[in-house]
């Protein structure tokens, strides 16, 4: 180490090697203590002294702990806790200025910590590792030594940058902290929300199925019915995300498949003499913006199928979603009923609807209908979030 003010050439290469790789540790290293420890070693090692440490200051701004270090006892790291009126630490925080102490046993402008003396420590340098964007100081970066030492202004220079490198790596770590912190926050409110309209679509579809049995003119209970399928699609959307955990992805197949299968309950009758056919690839992921308009239309075809393809007799009515490539998925719905009334242009509310959200989804709608039944074709472009 320097004894005078101008640093030994081999010394001087020894610290900046130090610096270096201590630089580049900090910036690939995501754990504090891994830094704070590392700092210590390496300037214990370029110091050529015995013990090291970073003190850290606590929330009430009083208290000191022992954050990490290198050569202390065991239980003195993350153990032992001093106050600003003791060691040099205490007073390079009062004073934001770097406190060097040849000789301890001689010191009058602050009292030595018990564990210190312990440790055999005779003199000791220390330096403040400030605050980023105005928040009070981390602590104190410090050499102790067991021998007398006159630790030059070179040797306080070369701790001071380590310390402000300690700085920045603290400030880095805490912004990052800060935003992890953020999202969670973010992502836990968006749940409480998702859940929350899950809920209340939960409450929509059982008030119109409960005021739908009420009414009295056919039409109007169909028209009601209609509405509370649609509801249930878009609860059948947000239950799947809520319960999958990801708000802003859906398995595509998984949810058309149990949205397909739930429609056969609303229809009276239906379950017992229609049977599904079901042929979906798992693993196709979608957004929701995407399964919302996607579902809707399947609701209507299916919805459609039940009510027109077949009269009172039996069919079947089938759902397939297959991937053509990475990023998109070809959807086919089909029945084997009596088709699609011609002309098309005087096709009934559900159709429009359907050609509607293939629009939405960017997707065009392909409709073919003989006396063998009807069947539509839309290929969507897969994107999630």
């Amino acid at each position: 180490m320097s004894t005078n003010t101008q640093a030994d050439p081999q010394e001087l290469l020894a610290q900046q090697a130090a610096l270096a790789r201590f630089g580049e540790f900090a910036l690939r290293c995501d754990d504090l203590g891994d830094i704070l420890h590392e700092a210590c070693r390496l300037v214990g090692e370029a110091l050529g002294t015995d013990l090291a440490k970073v003190v850290e200051l606590q929330p009430d701004g009083l208290t000191l702990l022992v954050r990490e270090g290198v050569g202390w006892k065991p239980g003195v790291v993350g153990g032992v806790r001093t106050d600003m009126a003791h060691g040099p630490e205490g007073l390079a925080l009062r004073t934001g200025q770097a406190v060097v102490s040849p000789d301890l046993n001689r010191e009058d402008r602050f009292e030595i910590p018990d564990f210190v003396r312990e440790h055999g420590s005779q003199s000791a340098v220390c330096v403040v590792i400030m605050g980023v964007d105005g928040t009070p100081p981390y602590g104190v970066l410090q050499v102790d030594s067991r021998q007398r030492e006159a630790f030059g202004p070179p040797d306080i220079s070369f701790l001071q940058t380590y310390a402000n490198m300690l700085a920045s790596a603290v400030g880095r770590l805490r912004a990052s902290a800060e935003l992890r912190r953020k999202a969670e926050d973010n992502e836990r409110l968006l749940r409480e929300l998702q859940h929350r309209v899950k809920n209340n679509l939960q409450v929509m579809v059982a008030m119109l199925d409960l005021q739908s049995r009420q009414l009295r003119a056919p039409e109007s209970r169909a028209a009601m019915r209609g509405v509370a399928r649609r509801v249930e699609a878009l609860r059948l959307l947000h239950d799947k995300l809520h319960l999958s955990g990801e708000v802003d992805q859906i398995d595509l197949g998984e949810y058309l498949a149990q949205l397909s299968a739930g429609l056969l309950g609303f229809h009276e009758g239906g379950a017992a003499r229609i049977q599904l056919v079901l042929e979906v690839q798992h693993g196709l992921i979608a957004s929701p913006d995407q399964a919302a308009p996607l579902g809707l239309a399947v609701n209507e075809f299916i919805t459609n199928s039940l009510k027109h393809a077949f009269g009172n007799g039996p069919g079947r009515v089938g759902l397939k979603l297959e991937a053509e490539s990475v990023q998109r998925a070809k959807l086919s719905l089909w029945d084997n009923g009596q088709g699609l009334p011609l002309p098309r242009k005087t096709s009934g509310t559900g159709m429009r609807m359907i050609d509607s959200f293939g629009r939405q989804l960017g997707s065009a709608v392909h409709w073919n209908s003989d006396s063998g039944g009807t069947r539509l074709e839309m290929t969507i472009r897969l994107r999630s979030g």
